[in-house]
């Protein structure tokens, strides 16, 4: 399945996983914050999007004892293969542990999509399987914009084509922060500072970020260019 087989009414995008080394496909930006999210947790060791819920015998089966009908392709009697946004292999003091999670946005909650999303809750629960629903309400906005904000820095061979330490290039931006100067003004006087230009200066500090060897603070305030930007103690 591609993105473009699939009707939507968000924004499709493409992201190279560092964790996966390979291209995850999303059809909304919500999906995509999700992912960066779980790009950045420290805990995360794998990443599978829209995961097939197989056998589809067992979904069928499922919504013939809740009394729901089963998702079909449109204009035939064939059932659809149900699949869950993500499933998310996490790190555990006492192992790893499995995660389904279901990536919508309250305004597409019908009552119709309520009834699939059961059937997902319960293809997880008979495996003993922690399955979440992740509305805009229950994920952490900010970081989630911030990290969108450094997302080109995940793949961005410039950082390392530079021959420069992404914790140099962060040091030498925290010192020249001030708390009157812009996100630009610092990046500025960071790239002349490093005869660097700007688009390599942007991979560099994002790698910092998402090396978490930055003290730039991305959960208390949105990253914008032309906004003061916050630095953590």
């Amino acid at each position: 399945m591609y993105v473009r087989d699939v009707p939507s009414e968000g924004t499709s995008s493409m992201v190279r996983s560092r964790i996966t080394g390979r291209n995850h496909a999303y059809l909304s930006n919500h999906e995509l914050k999700v992912h960066l999210l779980a790009e950045y947790g420290s805990a995360t060791l794998d990443i599978r999007e829209q995961f097939a819920l197989l056998p589809w015998e067992e979904t069928q089966f499922i919504a013939t004892q809740l009394g729901i009908r089963h998702p079909f392709f449109p204009g035939t009697s064939t059932p659809t293969v149900l699949t869950t946004d993500f499933l998310l292999t996490l790190a555990r003091p006492d192992g790893m542990e499995l995660v389904a999670i279901s990536a919508k946005l309250k305004n597409d909650l019908t009552s119709r999509s309520l009834e699939k999303l059961l059937l997902e809750r319960i293809y997880w629960n008979r495996r003993g399987i922690r399955w979440i629903l992740v509305t805009e309400d229950n994920i952490h906005a900010i970081r989630a914009s911030n990290l969108m904000f450094f997302e080109t820095a995940l793949n961005d061979e410039r950082a390392t084509q530079s021959g420069i330490n992404p914790v140099a290039f962060s040091r030498r931006f925290e010192d020249h922060w001030a708390p009157s100067l812009s996100f630009n003004d610092i990046m500025n006087l960071t790239i002349d500072s490093m005869s660097v230009d700007v688009h390599t200066g942007h991979a560099l500090l994002g790698t910092a970020v998402w090396n978490r060897d930055s003290r730039i603070d991305i959960d208390t305030k949105k990253l914008t260019h032309r906004d003061t930007v916050d630095l953590k103690l």
